[in-house]
């Protein structure tokens, strides 16, 4: 393995790693630590929105929906490539959330797709879409 194996595996890594540590902060219902994964430049694009949500909107999104639905996620990195400052992974992720009109769990997969940055050796979330392709309710 040469150094820019090496490096590229590492940078893959570090990128798994803070991946897991939104998922971690999402679960935890924690949005101000949510954001903090998020590039002052950054833009979020949820299935279903009609327009892009910057990183500063974020921090003044309700600040108990995600404890309130009791949310959880978890990704399945599918790739990540690296180029230069940016990274780009698709993944697919699993959710669950009480709904709430009725409070019933509903689970989601989606396919997400991340672009990150890498700013002062950290990687920050650039952008971030995701497409639900299904839900069920659970019984």
């Amino acid at each position: 393995m040469n150094n820019t194996d090496k490096s590229s595996t590492k940078e893959k890594e570090a990128i798994s790693i803070v991946l897991g540590n939104f998922a971690q902060a999402l679960n935890n219902g924690e949005i101000n630590a949510v954001t903090n994964f998020f590039d002052h430049d950054a833009i979020f694009i949820p299935d279903g929105m009609k327009k892009s949500i910057a990183a500063n909107e974020l921090r003044k999104t309700d600040t108990g929906y995600l404890k309130r639905v009791d949310f959880r996620i978890g990704f399945t990195i599918k790739d990540i490539t690296v180029e230069n400052q940016f990274a780009f992974v698709e993944a697919f992720a699993a959710t669950t959330q009480n709904r709430i009109s009725d409070l019933k769990p509903v689970e989601k997969r989606s396919i997400d797709f991340f672009v990150l940055k890498k700013l002062n050796e950290n990687w920050k979330i650039y952008r971030y879409i995701f497409n639900n392709v299904r839900e069920l309710e659970l019984i």
